[in-house]
């Protein structure tokens, strides 16, 4: 039998400070790891100060504690979880929550592509994703990490390109409802466990890890500048999952061309079990051992270790290691959280900042309108006061007259900015309305106001014009362009193929939009900007093959719309 050791030669404590020193996170930053799990929730919070990891909260919430009968599917279990999480956690507003997904749903590619720009990886890998995954593009959320080149005469660019079905998500998200405001990124977990030991080693060599979970184990593989994972359904530790680990060490070291990795570390509650430990010791060749993280990664004196086992911290190390990810420590960082869910939780966040800036700019133009007439007043009373001598009274009579103007100008500011509505909500108003507006298939990109004469362009008097020039030239005959206006230009993008969506489906409703308690429409003229509408990007057709020429019609519809405030008597 060998000796079995555990892992006391690795110099943890440099390795993070070397790491973490790097990044220099400023004040007390913190993140959740929550592995979502087949028999219950495990969380870990952790931080990064002063170049050490820290570990401020350790939870574990099993299904089989919570009192749902026979009543509840599993994601209502796992909702039920959350919220008990939620509520006997203290959560700030700032904490990023990393969210696992088992690693038996996700589907795991590797390969190279041949030398290219960054800027033709993207489009590359919509060839590839049709050549790699048997799923249509639709059917599926995915992401990719680029690794370093490991020094081998392959110069290519090396590829991790990690799939899941929709369904697997998006049946995930609602019962993550209770933490939504603070989910960053859905993580799968043999990536968590991959971030967490290549953090914690400053070895060069390969090593494998054997994450046991309920229903399946994890083989993953983890290098300075590799990852590899196998996903192996069965959790039982016996001879068919020795002959599983030695048929994926075969399968690493051929597909690898490199030498056979001596370490295995072993994870999971279900080597609590000192016999399982010693069953895998004796039939495979490999040094088995920990991770033994509690003496390399400070614990805040108020953590509850009855959570953690006495010799190791058993079970934690995916959250752990998805807490890393939530602290910008992660080698791999790749996302499984949907785009349009992404985009939705973007434009949400982009209505408050609209609003906060129309508030910002109501609140300064008032103040500053305050001071200069409070300071009209002081010079006011003065002049009252100063009437004894006749020098006093001009030096005074000057000063007044240098307020009079600046009150003046105050004047005129009010005086444009009731031309646009005698209520001051007009900004807050009017963008909440322009943004309410766009379908489901537009998004906005920016809001922007000048006040200037309107002009019409010259393209517009062009002959042989596309459909929104012609449309737009009788719209630049009701242009008043003989005095100043207030022009606000909205720019987005529309993922609908048909140009004419745009005019039936964002035009219109924004010319039909009115204020407060108005009849009238908002804006005496809505027009597309000509030349505006045109493809995102536009790509080199040569040498493109039939699969990603059809990824380029799926490319968004630039545009903008000028409209022009109608004055407000």
């Amino acid at each position: 039998m060998k000796v079995f050791s555990f892992l006391n030669n690795i110099n943890f404590s440099a390795a993070y400070s070397k790491v973490l020193g790097s990044v220099r996170l400023s004040g007390n930053k913190s993140a959740w790891g929550l592995e979502v799990g087949d028999s219950g929730l495990k969380a870990v919070k952790a931080s990064a100060r002063d170049g050490e990891l820290f570990i401020e909260a350790v939870d574990r919430i099993d299904y089989s504690s919570i009192d749902h009968g026979n009543t509840l599917k599993k994601p209502e279990i796992i909702e039920n979880a959350v919220d008990i999480f939620k509520e006997r956690n203290l959560i700030s507003k700032s904490d990023k929550i990393i969210v696992s997904l088992s690693g038996k749903m996700i589907l795991s590619r590797f390969f190279s592509l041949p030398p290219i720009k960054k800027s033709r990886v993207a489009e590359a890998l919509r060839y590839e994703l049709r050549k790699q995954v048997p799923f249509e593009p639709d059917e599926i959320v995915w992401d990719y990490q680029q690794f370093e080149n490991d020094g081998t005469a392959d110069k290519g660019v090396k590829i991790g390109l990690f799939a899941t079905k929709k369904e697997n998500i998006y049946n995930l998200l609602p019962s993550l409802a209770p933490i939504t405001a603070n989910l960053d990124a859905i993580q799968i977990t043999p990536i968590a466990i991959y971030n967490l030991v290549h953090l914690s080693s400053d070895s060069d060599q390969d090593v494998i890890v054997i994450n046991v979970e309920q229903e399946n184990t994890d083989f993953i593989v983890v290098g300075r500048s590799k990852y590899w994972n196998r996903s192996i359904p069965m959790s039982e530790v016996n001879m068919t999952l020795i002959r599983e680990i030695q048929r994926s060490i075969g399968y690493y070291v051929s597909v690898s061309k490199g030498t056979k990795p001596e370490i295995l570390y072993l994870m999971g509650e279900v080597f609590e079990d000192d016999n399982k430990i010693k069953f895998i010791d004796e039939n495979l060749e490999n040094k088995v051992r920990f991770l033994d993280l509690l003496d390399k990664i400070r614990m805040l004196k108020d953590v509850d270790h009855s959570m953690l086992k006495e010799r190791n911290i058993y079970g934690f190390e995916t959250a752990l290691g998805l807490a890393i990810q939530g602290l910008d420590l992660g080698e791999i960082k790749i996302n499984l959280l949907p785009l349009d869910y992404v985009k939705e939780r973007h434009v949400s966040k982009h209505k408050i900042f609209a609003c906060v800036i129309a508030i910002s700019i109501f609140l300064s133009f008032l103040t500053q309108s305050i001071k200069d007439y409070i300071t009209w007043r002081r010079l006011s009373k003065s002049v009252d006061t100063v009437n004894e001598t006749f020098n006093k009274v001009k030096k005074l009579e000057r000063d007044y007259n240098d307020i009079e103007k600046k009150v003046k100008a105050g004047e005129k500011n009010l005086h444009v900015w009731k031309t646009i509505g005698i209520q001051g909500s007009f900004w807050i108003d009017i963008i909440n309305k322009i943004i309410d507006s766009f379908p489901e298939k537009v998004y906005l990109l920016s809001i922007e106001s000048v006040w200037e004469i309107p002009h019409t362009d010259k393209k517009e008097r062009i002959s042989g014009k596309g459909f929104f020039e012609k449309a737009e030239e009788n719209t630049s005959k009701n242009i008043d362009t003989s005095k100043e206006a207030l022009i606000i230009s909205i720019k987005g993008e529309s993922y609908d193929p048909e140009v004419s969506y745009i005019e039936g489906k964002v035009k219109i409703p924004i010319e039909n939009l009115t204020l407060f308690d108005q009849k009238t429409p908002v804006f005496s003229v809505v027009r597309v900007v000509p030349g505006s509408v045109h493809h995102v990007t536009v790509i080199d057709k040569k040498g493109v093959s039939e699969d990603m020429a059809h990824g380029i019609k799926g490319l968004p519809i630039s545009f903008e719309i000028q409209c022009i405030v109608n004055p407000i008597n």
